[in-house]
């Protein structure tokens, strides 16, 4: 299959992944996540599913209720009829974010130490 379309469907998935989450789903550990991307395989038979967020709740709460939540995404997927095969859904923490934020705070405790010297 042509990555092209690959690439348009991880498209499509993203916006219909973070609107399912973010409007139809109803969970506390949910309301700071933020899908980030969406690899498909070539064969569409598997979606990773890449997420952060900017809550105070454990990672393992969130992987949790994202995990809960595969069902209703599948759902939406299968309401659109976007794909023929509705693919497996793999939750992945992204820690882009993460290691940005903690790259950011070394560089300011840098800039810290050189002011005090």
């Amino acid at each position: 299959m042509p990555r092209i379309r690959v690439q348009r469907f991880e498209k499509e998935l993203l916006k219909l992944i973070s609107k399912t989450i973010n409007y139809k789903l109803r969970d506390k550990y949910l309301d700071f996540v933020t899908i980030t991307e969406v690899k498909l395989t070539n064969d569409l038979s598997q979606a990773k599913v890449y997420y952060s967020h900017m809550s105070e709740y454990a990672l393992e709460d969130i992987q949790k209720a994202l995990e809960k939540s595969t069902g209703m995404i599948k759902q939406s997927i299968a309401e659109l009829k976007l794909m023929r095969r509705i693919p497996e859904i793999i939750f992945i923490f992204d820690q882009v974010e993460e290691n940005a934020r903690k790259l950011d705070e070394i560089f300011t405790q840098i800039k810290t130490e050189n002011q005090e010297d």
